[in-house]
């Protein structure tokens, strides 16, 4: 399977069987440089313009978004490979105050050849025991570090801790490029320092199977445009 980091939130997953999964496409207002990438299927775990930007991903996909305030399955069979996926979404908050700051976060978890993939979106908490228990233990994990709007390196500690995953890809940091946007205020090093085994990349793409997955938690540290 192939991973590439698209910047922010934002990863494009190819699955061995051909299937092209974009999650948490950002707008223009982030000023990264968003390929023109077609994808099959677009995961959003909320409403912001910095994740659910569906509009500039080419190919006319399938949208999985939040529908109910309980437990979710969406099923697609993609006609272009024949694979089917089911998508399980959790609902969650995207701040610690029952979401009553900054509203809903959905996190969007699926498995692909046996790899369980979990993208937590803006999770703005620690998980509960039933949230942990409802993802089960995570294989490839897609976790905010940034903090002020989503949870910052010590909860997201915590969380891998929660979620046992063998790897991590760390998202939703402080760069250069957002400083002005207020959305964070730690940075991928304040993430890193807390870790124990980092594999920077020095790339933008990943590539994994069940067999390859290390014993973990191991953090992959990928470029973005």
């Amino acid at each position: 399977m192939f991973v590439r980091y698209l910047g922010h939130s934002s990863f494009y997953l190819n699955t061995p069987k051909g299937t092209r999964i974009i999650m948490d496409p950002y707008s223009e207002y982030i000023p990264y440089d968003f390929p023109p990438l077609e994808a099959d299927v677009v995961v959003m775990s909320h409403e912001h313009r910095d994740h659910n930007a569906a509009y500039r991903v080419k190919g006319n996909p399938m949208i999985v978004k939040r529908t109910a305030p309980y437990p979710m399955e969406h099923e697609f069979t993609i006609e272009r490979t024949k694979e089917t996926i089911t998508f399980y979404g959790l609902p969650t908050n995207h701040d610690n105050f029952n979401g009553r700051r900054r509203g809903p976060n959905t996190v969007w978890h699926f498995f692909i050849e046996g790899v369980h993939f979990v993208h937590l979106g803006d999770l703005g908490h620690v998980l509960t025991e039933d949230q942990m228990v409802s993802i089960g233990k995570a294989d490839v994990l897609f976790i905010p570090v940034g903090g002020k709007t989503t949870i910052n390196p010590a909860e997201a500690g915590l969380v891998i801790n929660q979620l046992n995953p063998n790897l991590v890809f760390p998202m939703h940091y402080h760069t250069d490029k957002i400083f002005t946007k207020g959305l964070t205020e730690n940075t991928l090093e304040d993430f890193l320092m807390r870790m124990q085994d980092v594999d920077d990349q020095a790339t933008m793409a990943f590539e994994l199977t069940q067999e390859t997955l290390p014993e973990g938690p191991r953090v992959i540290v990928l470029k973005y445009a």
